[in-house]
């Protein structure tokens, strides 16, 4: 096994659930693998600022693949942005503030390559939790009619969480049965669906890299806990789902490592290494 690139999630698989990562030992693993040119990749479904400012002692040593694959960075400069047409986020947002109650809704969010935005009707408890995820993150006035125009910003996706008494799969299903035809919508946790390019997911994010840097699948390690990270997972034959992963995932893969809590990416990697 010759491995040239290895990716993982970050929320629920490279994070711990108190949003942080033994940065220790990560520091001495990257050393490690950029020593034996091995590429090291966060593909996350949050936005590129977010994991930059994770990042902060590391980026220029890494790649990162954001907003499930809509976003690629590379050197530290866009190496793809699949945005959405206006006609499509228009559409979305009607779906999204006609179909469904309100009450039924935590929040929805627009994102951007500058920002993710937020109704400024928002909660400040439910503006602190987005912020959580996209820290990078404006209030506007209603969010339901924003544009890519009006916002001067390329929108690469839309979020929709739904509340915890809703029943998630009827929701999900709902909503992927009315979006237009080119989206298409990924679990990414949380009871939260992530709206884009139906082209868009993290393995063809993935892809971008793979072409920059001349990599075959086969060369590849990724690992992942959630639906947003099946098609990375199954992209390589080297594909790890965490102990803590759904179900679903879990069933679709042959690899399997420690939980996110027990720093089951680092555990793999240290054996690569």
């Amino acid at each position: 096994m010759a491995i040239k690139l290895v990716a993982f999630d970050m929320d629920g698989t490279f994070l711990n659930d108190k949003n942080t990562y033994n940065h220790q030992r990560f520091s001495k693993i990257l050393e490690q693998l950029r020593a034996k040119n091995i590429r090291v990749v966060a593909a996350s479904g949050s936005q590129y600022q977010r994991l930059q400012d994770q990042f902060t002692e590391f980026k220029d040593e890494m790649d990162f693949v954001s907003q499930n694959g809509a976003a690629v960075y590379s050197n530290n400069q866009p190496l793809l942005i699949r945005a959405m047409p206006e006609e499509a986020v228009t559409a979305t947002l009607n779906v999204i503030n006609q179909q469904f109650d309100k009450k039924d809704i935590v929040e929805h969010l627009v994102v951007g390559v500058k920002s993710a935005y937020v109704d400024q009707s928002i909660s400040q408890p439910i503006y602190d939790l987005t912020y959580h995820y996209y820290n990078h993150l404006k209030r506007v006035t209603d969010l339901a009619t924003v544009t890519p125009q009006r916002l001067q910003d390329q929108i690469t996706s839309i979020g929709i969480t739904f509340d915890q008494h809703v029943d998630f799969n009827v929701a999900m299903n709902n909503l992927r049965q009315s979006l237009p035809a080119e989206l298409s919508s990924q679990t990414s946790g949380y009871n939260t669906e992530l709206i884009s390019e139906s082209t868009v997911n993290k393995a063809a994010g993935l892809h971008e890299l793979q072409e920059k840097y001349n990599i075959a699948d086969d060369e590849i390690m990724t690992f992942g806990d959630n639906e947003n990270d099946l098609a990375m997972l199954k992209l390589t034959p080297y594909g790890y789902a965490m102990d803590n992963a759904v179900a679903s995932v879990k069933a679709q893969v042959t690899h399997f490592t420690d939980s996110n809590n027990d720093e089951g990416v680092l555990n793999i990697l240290s054996k690569l290494i």
